[in-house]
């Protein structure tokens, strides 16, 4: 658990940017708390004309990391910055380093100072959970490279959907996900606590992901999924990526950088100490996966001590099953139809929401 908080386990964002901005409905001026994971979250968050964005995080890397990708928006050229992060082909990211570190702080200077390799190998797929991702996608293109190459052409939906249910979703692929998904062994491949910790006990992981999956490709074209395409792929599709790696989402959350600020400590910690009334907006991620219950309860209590009257709120959820609890449910105003919409249009496709407003006088 320790080594977990201490590392970079996640550099690239493995959540639906545009799911989360219309859950959260930012409007001019709004403060905004979220977490700050790989510092995708934060930094597609300013594409909204908001006030002030706070990331949290407990583990200082991932702020060390968000601080880095900031750094990098501010200096580069764009494709420099490209292939700073790794994104493109680049052959001096130490020295880019030399002078980006000149825009960062000590503490995040300190730690890169010990993490040389992943810079100079490109941040963006460095984290622990993406370099352990590379054995499931070297498995599956070792068996269906050929299947996984026609499964991201399509661009018909429906000629999709056909494919999968014929040629793609084979007895032996199931059997695959269902293997690759136990939760001893994930476990102990991944090492991420909160990955099957809180698992709701109806949930049987691999039957899961298996039928979230396939629903999804119903939907949208795989290649529209930067999920699924670095599992299957090992890369990201160029032409569908997150604002904040595109031009024209640079041109917006360039000239804000200055609007976030970043706090290594707990979430729920902080939100327990921050000044009542003071925030418009809150992305929570899938926070739930790593507390129990009661933790759950706590983290809600303190939401709302912090909100402003009306605002919005963002809670993903991947193999737990909580529900607000029936004393709060009056002051946390569910959006079913809107959590129903997000889960059903979410291209990251593992995530049920609770999304909605919080009541206070």
């Amino acid at each position: 658990m320790e080594d977990f908080y201490h590392r970079l386990s996640y550099s690239f964002g493995n959540e639906d940017w545009v799911t989360e901005k219309t859950a959260l409905n930012i409007q001019k001026g709004d403060n905004v708390v979220c977490v700050t994971a790989s510092g995708d979250r934060p930094l597609n968050l300013l594409t909204e004309d908001c006030g002030e964005i706070v990331a949290v995080d407990a583990n200082p890397m991932q702020n060390a990391l968000l601080d880095l990708k900031k750094a990098a928006i501010g200096e580069l050229e764009y494709e420099d910055y490209l292939s700073f992060l790794g994104l493109k082909i680049g052959k001096k990211r130490l020295d880019t380093y030399q002078i980006l570190r000149e825009k960062i702080s000590q503490t995040s200077d300190k730690l890169w100072q010990r993490h040389k390799g992943a810079i100079k190998k490109g941040v963006l797929f460095q984290g622990a959970i993406e370099r352990r991702m590379k054995f499931a996608t070297y498995m599956v293109q070792l068996t269906r490279r050929d299947k996984v190459k026609q499964l991201f052409a399509f661009e018909n939906v429906n000629e999709q959907q056909k494919y999968v249910q014929k040629t793609f979703d084979t007895p032996l692929w199931r059997r695959f996900i269902d293997f690759s998904l136990q939760p001893r062994l994930t476990r102990l491949f991944l090492k991420d606590p909160g990955l099957y910790e809180y698992v709701d006990s109806k949930i049987h992981v691999g039957h899961y992901i298996h039928d979230r999956l396939h629903a999804a490709l119903a939907r949208f074209p795989a290649k529209e999924s930067p999920l699924l395409s670095m599992i299957l792929r090992g890369r990201v599709d160029m032409n569908h990526l997150p604002p904040y790696l595109e031009p024209e989402g640079l041109s917006k959350i360039k000239p804000r950088l200055d609007r976030i600020r970043f706090e290594t400590r707990d979430l729920i910690s902080f939100l327990e100490n921050a000044a009542p009334n003071s925030f418009d907006c809150f992305s929570l991620s899938d926070v739930a996966s790593y507390i129990p219950f009661e933790a759950f309860e706590r983290m809600l209590a303190a939401v709302y001590r912090c909100a402003k009257p009306g605002a919005r709120f963002s809670i993903r959820q991947f193999l737990t099953k909580y529900e607000i609890p029936e004393k709060m449910a009056s002051l946390f105003q569910r959006d079913r139809a809107l959590e129903e919409k997000l889960s059903q249009e979410d291209r990251c496709f593992v995530y049920r929401f609770i999304t909605g407003t919080i009541r206070k006088a």
